[in-house]
């Protein structure tokens, strides 16, 4: 006996979309800061711009931009902003190839530009809303917050290096005992990030 298919049911299940392996990389920053995660394209640009604020540490102080070819999408909160919607605009509707490259600018003012690399497409296991995004690799710190961009990451740096100079000492009481530009936890951070998507933070 062959089944009567219900309105409501399966029958028409929703297409599974894929992920997207993403290495993004703060630019003009030596030793290189950068991070390698994988996001479901179902995601829109503004919950790419709230992964990426996690997995580098930044805090969401300030206004941001994506650049994806000659098209610009612009936080909600930018009342001057000319491009499109951010937290409208989906990873998928912007159909990515392997090897495209985006830009995502944070902080107007220190001008932390990240460059975005598609380095895989990865096809689906799950239905997008079961999909969270995973931290894959990653290498530093992220810079702290108004540091005053790559040439004052470059101070900082410079400064800590020299522990007990008057700039080495007064740079280390303002980021504080436990910054370590060298490190970053993969794992540590991959964890947060799950929890965080999983109560909706992202």
């Amino acid at each position: 006996m062959v089944p009567i298919k219900r309105a409501g049911s399966n029958a028409h299940p929703r297409p599974l979309a894929p992920d997207y392996v993403l290495h993004v990389s703060v630019r003009e920053t030596v030793p290189a800061i950068w991070r390698r995660l994988a996001v479901p394209s179902s995601f829109t640009l503004e919950q790419l711009h709230k992964t990426l604020q996690f997995v580098f540490g930044w805090l969401n102080y300030h206004l941001y931009e994506f650049e994806v070819g000659d098209r610009r999408f612009d936080s909600p909160h930018n009342d001057l902003g000319e491009g499109e919607g951010a937290s409208t605009t989906r990873l998928l509707s912007l159909a990515p190839h392997v090897g495209d490259r985006w830009t995502y600018r944070y902080d107007f003012g220190d001008d932390w530009v990240h460059d975005i690399v598609i380095e895989e497409i990865l096809p689906p296991v799950s239905a997008p809303d079961e999909r969270w995004p995973r931290l894959l690799d990653g290498a530093r710190a992220g810079p702290p917050e108004d540091c005053g961009g790559a040439g004052g990451l470059a101070e900082l740096l410079e400064a800590l290096a020299r522990p007990r100079s008057k700039a080495g000492r007064e740079m280390r009481e303002w980021v504080g005992p436990h910054y370590d530009p060298a490190r970053f936890d993969v794992w540590h951070v991959e964890r947060a990030l799950t929890f965080a998507a999983a109560y909706g933070a992202i």
